[in-house]
């Protein structure tokens, strides 16, 4: 495979009808018309770095959403159960279910019971655990949405939790009072163990885990940060600031992230090729001549 730069692939020539090619290039509604021949937009964006080395991979917007409005004004925080999504808020004190589509699926489960200000939700693959800062406690729920009366605090560490995350092991939570993560034991003990987050965000709202790496969204700078697993900042991260001004949850569904906030939408970034720098990320669409 020859090795290119990405301004090198603008531009037709020397091309066949069938042909695909990636391409920044300006188009009317997907078709570009290069030195005679014309180019429709796929669908697929390029993510072969070996062959264009001045692109780097990085998230950015898919153009995915869904809005969460029609069943919660205030839309918290968001978790990923490996079928549907969940978005919990504070308006409603409840857990929303959606599918993988984004459709609400006519399920919730209510948590005011508990919690009258929850701002998180997280699944650990058997049951639901809702945090909010009413109580700054952390409520297990079945898969069923009933309370199971098992709940653990956190005051003593953080006085405004704003987000929790599931690592397959232990519990971790993010607050915007100390600015940092806490990790807790899978029964609600603190272990002493934390990180700070506030090099990158004073205000985090939420945390996620993608199986390596723990990611935070701060609604300071509308961005969301990649930890390693010993909370070290690894300097990657990507703006949500054109999809949303006050981000407050975030989730990994296994190949996306997804995040919610003020708007009232949820929003999907992906993991494509793209220049600039980790705040700014453009996609690289791939397009196939067809005259």
């Amino acid at each position: 495979m020859t090795t290119k730069t990405l301004s090198s692939v603008v531009g037709g020539g020397g091309s066949l009808i069938g042909d695909v090619k990636p391409m920044y290039v300006d188009d009317v509604d997907g078709l570009a018309v290069i030195n005679g021949e014309s180019w429709l937009k796929s669908g697929v964006v390029e993510t072969d770095t070996a062959s264009y080395p001045d692109a780097h991979l990085g998230y950015a917007h898919t153009g995915d959403s869904f809005s969460v409005t029609s069943q919660e004004a205030t839309p918290q925080g968001m978790t990923w159960d490996g079928t549907n999504f969940w978005v919990i808020g504070y308006s409603s004190d409840t857990a929303y279910q959606y599918t993988s589509a984004g459709v609400y699926t006519g399920t919730s489960f209510s948590v005011s019971a508990q919690e009258t200000l929850p701002r998180d939700i997280t699944w650990d693959g058997s049951n639901f655990w809702v945090i909010g800062t009413a109580t700054n406690s952390v409520y297990k729920y079945t898969s069923a949405g009933v309370y199971t009366g098992t709940s653990f605090s956190v005051t003593s560490q953080e006085s405004f939790p704003q987000g929790i995350t599931w690592d397959g092991t232990n519990f971790w939570v993010v607050g915007s009072t100390s600015d940092t993560v806490y990790k807790y034991t899978s029964a609600g003990v603190y272990t002493g163990t934390s990180f700070s987050v506030t090099s990158q965000d004073t205000i985090p709202t939420d945390i996620t885990w993608d199986g390596t790496h723990f990611w935070v969204v701060g609604s300071a700078s509308d961005a969301v940060y990649k930890y390693t697993s010993a909370g070290v900042y690894t300097g990657t991260n990507f703006s949500v600031a054109a999809q949303e001004s006050v981000p407050q949850g975030i989730t990994w569904d296994g190949s996306n992230f997804w995040v919610v906030g003020n708007t009232g939408s949820v929003y999907k970034y992906a993991f494509v090729l793209g220049l600039g720098s980790a705040q700014t990320d453009y996609t690289v669409p791939v397009y196939v001549r067809i005259k």
